[in-house]
């Protein structure tokens, strides 16, 4: 049985083969990368200093990767469910951004792109579970970095909707190749990549918004909406209920 649109290829147990393949390429390149280094340093192959922590950050960078693609594989597994009360924490918003940004700023340094929130100052917050929200941030950032222009700047904003009390988080970035408008309406689907994905990484397991999208909406009652800006921009916004505004200080006059 397959799929034209994620070109999946399922066997007589419901194992999808394609996703499988290409989830196995995506862990072992990078676990590859981190051995080489390893190897390189053990063996005294880059001897200045700063290379050698360059070098190391890299390979901390590879490997996150590699665990990200596991935790995505580890929710596909065990399926999505909302949130009881006593999973639901306070999360500072600029706190779990930057926490999530951090895993990619070497990678993205590499190719000249860097990850900004624009109003880290603002204390804003939202109940839910902290580790899936950033769960969800990494998956993202994992993608702006892969897909991004060479050179450019993923920009963050967080904020609070009023009249909803929604946590509002955009992420926008700029494509490498054009993406069609057909493209961004699938990008949630499982297994979906669409053709400028295609163009700069050629496999890659399409798991990650179609996680994002599920945490957000199955565990959160939240949502994941993405549009296409002019200049192939892409703007992601992540929505998650019970957000807090942060606190104003009273001036005393």
């Amino acid at each position: 049985m397959g799929n034209s649109d994620t070109g999946s290829v399922l066997n007589e147990a419901g194992l999808d083969l394609v996703l499988l393949s290409n989830f196995v390429h995506q862990v072992v390149n990078p676990l590859n990368g981190v051995a080489g280094t390893l190897d390189n340093l053990a063996e005294g192959v880059v001897k200045e200093e700063f290379r050698r922590e360059q070098r190391l950050r890299a390979a901390r960078a590879q490997l996150e990767q590699c665990i990200t693609l596991m935790r995505n594989l580890a929710f596909l597994a065990q399926g999505f469910r909302k949130l009881s009360d006593d999973e639901r924490r306070k999360t500072v918003l600029p706190q779990v951004i930057i926490e999530s940004a951090m895993f990619y700023q070497e990678d993205g340094k590499g190719k000249g792109i860097d990850i900004v929130l624009l109003n880290p100052e603002v204390q804003n917050r939202v109940t839910g579970h902290p580790e899936l929200i950033r769960q969800v941030l990494m998956n993202i950032f994992d993608n702006s970095i892969k897909y991004s222009q060479k050179n450019s700047r993923v920009e963050i904003e967080q904020r609070i909707q009023r009249r909803t009390s929604m946590a509002l988080i955009t992420v926008r970035s700029t494509s490498q190749v054009p993406v069609s408008q057909n493209d961004i309406n699938k990008l949630t689907e499982l297994g979906f990549r669409g053709d400028n994905a295609r163009k700069i990484v050629a496999s890659g397991t399409g798991l990650g918004l179609y996680i994002c999208r599920r945490i957000l909406e199955d565990v959160h009652s939240g949502s994941l909406h993405i549009q296409l800006a002019p200049q192939n921009v892409i703007e992601i916004t992540i929505k998650l209920p019970a957000g807090e505004a942060a606190r104003r200080e009273s001036r005393r006059g």
